[in-house]
């Protein structure tokens, strides 16, 4: 911007003007910045070919040039970030999800870089979670932490555990109040512990369903057989509890249980499974909902997973592979639709819809023109995944942005179809995979119960895993042959707790 005010004569704003079409790199206004730049350097009495050369040599260090201050900065903290991502790679992806938790687009996509690298992601926990993300040592016991330069780090593979402070609904009152029953108490042993235990004034009924809908007591009811679903069903009566538990604290009053379990000290609560209201199962989409509800993105898994490597037949782009195409590059995308929402033009001038589409690593803003909405809306906010195709484009003019949305592109829609649908139609067989130490005779039965529902022309293969890492196959033959629905994925889903189906 000096150069082109001393050596051509530019304003400030006009230095800017020019500043902004070299870092866009857009020809069309270079080619005239060219032109204005030869012509004022002229009036100083520069001559035309020495100005000529002085503004490639400009244009082309606007390539990638930064000062040497901002460049040795920039060196130090890509050198610092490269060597604890090499050698610290857990670590440093939790400190990363601290920093951006509030940046939904960013948290996805540090999840499945660390999901690719084969870190494991593990939900809130009631016991276990701290505020923030922290990294932990996977043991028999639960999470541990070894002291520092202890060889024990060694044996335990890290892993990276949500923060209580990342789920929805939970302020700063309730945090602490969990907190602190949990330093007084020690560990929660179900939701009714919970509930007898944390102040009912900073525990609301929103809060137990987002703690119970993202995991964060997966531990302590899993083990016992209760589902989420059962939990989630037992809310009202943990908060009549919690509400008398603490009218007793207020009184000075306690009960028989609370004395025994002083006198004892801390042991397990009674069992009172019947306390949880029966309730069937939420299948893995429904569960990944809830958690996505909870949390703002999916925890223990994704609703394409379901689909697993089909995408792949169907010619999808990734979209964290969109920044890399070409302006107006055609493309098929498949993800799940959020916050869509409709504009009408002030002027009379007509509506336009937009929405965004959210895959396993990545989200990109969907426009949809006038044209299409009425055919679209109704698919685009189902809730089930979606197939997109449509054309890529990219942001074009003066527009200032940082790295992250200097080249953000945009889906501009030109049909959209169900995700389901289109995999069913092209599925020609299923196999389903079983681990023969966790399958019980009652699972086999529900699975029949389940296939018969989904009558269909596809042939169905049940792979029985041994712990030796031998397999069986078995062929249900032209007897049981099914529709690869959606309705008989979540079945099985809900039947086995989690995605047992390969299409092929």
């Amino acid at each position: 911007m000096l150069i082109a005010q001393k050596l051509a004569g530019y304003t400030l704003g006009g230095a800017d003007l020019l500043r902004k079409a070299m870092g866009k790199k857009l020809a069309d206004k270079m080619a005239k910045q060219q032109q204005t730049f030869v012509d004022g350097a002229r009036k100083q009495g520069v001559a035309d070919a020495d100005a000529e050369r002085i503004f490639q040599l400009i244009g082309h260090f606007a390539g990638y040039g930064f000062n040497k201050s901002h460049a040795a900065a920039y060196g130090l903290l890509t050198y610092q970030t490269a060597y604890l991502k090499a050698h610290y790679p857990v670590e440093f992806l939790c400190a990363l999800l601290t920093a951006d938790h509030g940046k939904i687009e960013k948290v996805v996509r540090i999840i499945a870089e660390g999901r690719a690298m084969g870190a494991t992601i593990l939900p809130p926990d009631i016991n276990l979670s701290q505020t923030d993300f922290t990294v932990v040592y996977a043991a028999p016991e639960g999470d541990y932490k070894p002291p520092r330069g202890s060889k024990d780090k060694d044996r335990f593979r890290p892993q990276i555990r949500f923060g209580l402070g990342a789920v929805r609904g939970i302020g700063d009152s309730a945090l602490q109040a969990v907190f602190e029953a949990r330093a007084a108490g020690g560990p929660f042993h179900d939701l009714f512990d919970f509930a007898g235990r944390v102040d009912a004034r900073r525990v609301n009924k929103a809060t137990l369903e987002s703690l119970i809908q993202c995991g964060a007591f997966d531990s302590t009811l899993g083990p016992r057989g209760i589902s989420r679903a059962r939990a989630f069903a037992a809310v009202d009566l943990a908060l009549e509890r919690s509400r008398s538990a603490s009218r007793d604290r207020e009184c000075g009053q306690t009960t028989l249980f609370a004395l025994l379990e002083n006198r004892a000290g801390t042991g397990d609560a009674p069992q009172k499974l019947d306390e949880y209201p029966p309730s069937d199962p939420w299948d893995l989409r429904d569960t990944l909902k809830r958690e996505k509800e909870s949390l703002g993105f999916y925890v223990s898994g994704h609703p394409l997973g379901r689909y697993g490597k089909e995408l792949r037949r169907f010619d999808v782009t990734p979209l964290g592979d969109l920044p890399g195409l070409a302006q107006w590059a055609k493309v098929r995308v498949a993800g799940v639709v959020e916050n869509y929402r409709d504009r009408i033009f002030k002027n009379g001038g007509g509506r336009v819809a937009f929405c965004e589409l959210e895959d396993e690593i990545g989200r990109v803003d969907v426009k949809i023109s006038e044209k299409r909405i009425e055919a679209c809306a109704p698919l685009l906010n189902s809730g089930e995944p979606v197939l997109i195709e449509g054309k890529v484009s990219f942001p074009m003019g003066d527009e200032e942005g940082d790295d992250d949305t200097a080249k953000k592109p945009t889906i501009l829609l030109d049909s959209v179809m169900p995700l389901a649908d289109t995999i069913q139609a092209e599925t020609r067989g299923i196999s389903i995979r079983l681990a023969a130490e966790r399958t019980r005779p009652d699972h086999l039965k529900g699975l029949k119960d389940v296939l018969t529902r989904s009558p269909g022309n596809c042939p169905v293969n049940v792979v029985i895993e041994l712990h030796d890492g031998a397999q069986a196959i078995l062929s249900l033959g032209a007897t049981l042959k099914v529709a690869p629905s959606d309705a008989m994925l979540a079945g099985l889903e809900r039947l086995f707790g989690e995605n047992v189906a390969e299409l092929r």
